[in-house]
Formats: C-alpha cells, sequence, structure tokens
C-alpha cells in the first residue's frame, strides 16, 4: 500500500489540542497497522503541517510549532483545515482573513479528487474557498445561524456530527475532529480496519449526531435585529400556544416576510425554532428534577406526550429517559 500524505493547514491561533490530535490520530493509524502486519514495514500516513504564515505557527494554548510554507504544498491524498480558536464573529473574521491563502491550494484538492476536510469553525475556511456551494455541510453547531447567513447556498445539515459530499467531510463542533478522521481512515482502509481502531481508542462510534448538545441560547446570533426580537419573544414565551399569524401581527410583518427572513437568519422556520427551545428546556428539567416525562411535556408547552417523545428523540437523537440517565445529575455515593 503506498503511504498516503497528510497535508494539515494551520493558520495563527490554530485550536493546539485539535492539531496534534489529527497528528495523533494518523499515527495511531500508523501503530495499529504495524500491530496488525508486523511483517509490513510500510506506515499507513505520514503528516505534514503547512502555515500560511510560514516555517512556524502559534497555536490558541501558546505553543508554537514548526511549519512548512504552504506555498510548498505540491500534492497530499489528504487535506485538513484545521479550526482556529474563534468563538466570536471578530475572531471568525480574523481566522478567514488569515486563512485566504488557503483557498487556492483547497480549490486544487478539491478538483483533483484529494481528500479535503475540517471541522468546527474551520468549515468556513471550506465555505469561503466556494467548495461547499451547493453541497451538504455541517459546522459547529453554535455558529451555525452565522454560517446559514453568510454562505446561503450551503445545504447546512448542522445537526449531524459528520457530513461528506463528494471527496469533501466536514464534521461538527470541537472534538468532532476524531470523527472526521474517523471518516477519512474508513474510505481509505475499510469500515473493519477503522472499527477496531475506534474501540482502542474508545470512541463512540453511534455518535452520529450534535442535537444532544445543542444549546440554543449559545447560538451566536446573526444580524437580523427584528428576528432576534422574534427569537427573543420565543424564547421567552415558550411554552405558550404556538400561533404563525399572532407572531406576525406582533411584529407587525408577513407569513411570508418572516418565514423568509427567519430562515435566512437562523436556518430554520420559526416552528423549527421554537421546537428546538422546547426540547431544550426540557433538557434542562430532565437533567435538573425527578419530575416525571409527562409533568415536563405540559411545562415547556406540549399537550402529548407521545408527539413530543418523537420530537425529542428527531432532535436528541435519545428518548427523555435515556437522556435523563446520560446527562442528569449523579451524586457521588460515599464508600
Amino acid at each position: 500500500m503506498n503511504i498516503k500524505q497528510v497535508a494539515i493547514l494551520v493558520t495563527n491561533n490554530a485550536v493546539g489540542s485539535e492539531l496534534m490530535g489529527v497528528k495523533d490520530f494518523f499515527e495511531y493509524a500508523n501503530s495499529f497497522w504495524q500491530y496488525m502486519y508486523p511483517a509490513d514495514p510500510h506506515r499507513l500516513f505520514e503528516c505534514e503541517l503547512y502555515s500560511v504564515e510560514g516555517k512556524q505557527v502559534q497555536c490558541s494554548n501558546g505553543f508554537i510549532l514548526p511549519c512548512r510554507p504552504i506555498d510548498e504544498l505540491q500534492q497530499a491524498d489528504i487535506m485538513i483545515s484545521v479550526a482556529a480558536y474563534t468563538y466570536s464573529k471578530s475572531g471568525l473574521k480574523a481566522y478567514l482573513q488569515a486563512a485566504q491563502p488557503m483557498y487556492a491550494k483547497l480549490k486544487q484538492a478539491v478538483a483533483g479528487g484529494t481528500w479535503v476536510a475540517s471541522h468546527c469553525s474551520g468549515t468556513f475556511s471550506l465555505a469561503e474557498a466556494g467548495l461547499l456551494d451547493n453541497r451538504q455541510a455541517t459546522t459547529c453547531w453554535w455558529l451555525k445561524e452565522v454560517f446559514a447567513q453568510r454562505y446561503p447556498q450551503v445545504r447546512l445539515k448542522f445537526d449531524e456530527l459528520v457530513v461528506r459530499s463528494d471527496n469533501i467531510i466536514t464534521g461538527g463542533a470541537t472534538t468532532s475532529f476524531l470523527n472526521v478522521c474517523m471518516a477519512i481512515l474508513e474510505e481509505i482502509m475499510g469500515f473493519a480496519f477503522a472499527n477496531n481502531l475506534s474501540k482502542l481508542l474508545l470512541m463512540d462510534r453511534h455518535r452520529l449526531s450534535q442535537q444532544a448538545f445543542i444549546d440554543p441560547e449559545l447560538v451566536i446570533g446573526h444580524r437580523d435585529s427584528l428576528m432576534e426580537q422574534v427569537q427573543q419573544w420565543m424564547r421567552q414565551h415558550y411554552a405558550e400556544p404556538f400561533n404563525l399569524d399572532e407572531l406576525c401581527d406582533r411584529f407587525a410583518v408577513t407569513k411570508r416576510t418572516l418565514i423568509r427572513r427567519f430562515k435566512a437568519a437562523t436556518g430554520e422556520t420559526p416552528l423549527a425554532y421554537l421546537q428546538q427551545i422546547r426540547v431544550e428546556k426540557a433538557k434542562g428539567l430532565l437533567q435538573a428534577t425527578d419530575l416525571p416525562i409527562e409533568r415536563i411535556v405540559e411545562k415547556v408547552g406540549y399537550g402529548d406526550p407521545a408527539s413530543f417523545r418523537k420530537l425529542f428523540v428527531n432532535l436528541t437523537q435519545l428518548t427523555p429517559k435515556a437522556y435523563r440517565q446520560r446527562f442528569a445529575y449523579q451524586p457521588r455515593l460515599s464508600a
């Protein structure tokens, strides 16, 4: 098997743990291959860091790592744009400006059939380069509204942890870089090898969605002030019966205008957004109280427990009971 060249594209302020995590992942794959086939002296992957700044990069945690200039990157089998530490609109803008020298290399790689991947804020670099136009993609859930407004031509599936579109793989928030790397490994080495390595790394192969972790109140907002007012009102009145006509009257807009602007700003319809809020409130009650599920359903504005359970499962990939078992506070018992 020919060794695969992995080009890791980074900027200053790259998330250090994720940058090294990508390198470590492919080194784990090399070690596992050598363990499985000790008579084969070949390695599967060679990783090289390429910095848009030049000979080194300073990570968000202060570590300084040597890199090759991105102009020296000629060819790679896998190209990964590592996320930067960007948890605000200003930080995201600075990252995209710094990442601009990457775009030509990323475009060339996609056109040539190279596997191209990123996750979290790094997916913005792929979108900014125009590589995600008319493709499905995911990104970190707290930046989903910014992403949806900035790149309306991308078919955003933010609830999914990893999305593949041809030879482009995108991942969700923070730790999803492991799942992105695992998806690449599975494409190259097959399911069996990837699955066995996931067991060694204690990776949950059934973790397919970000939904269980999403909190609508932590999502970084968009720039439509009227829709921000609508969202704020919905967060305050989530338990009340929902009537779209009354909502339009309250904010003096037509139904068509409200739906269009709300969708453009958030990537969601008003009803879908309200459902997310109700599920989030239910998640909080499941974690912090021992209230029966039927009572929780009432408190978040639903009258039918069965339909709410179905909605809860659709949005979290877990039943309310399973969510409580997984996330509820469990005090330690003294010895």
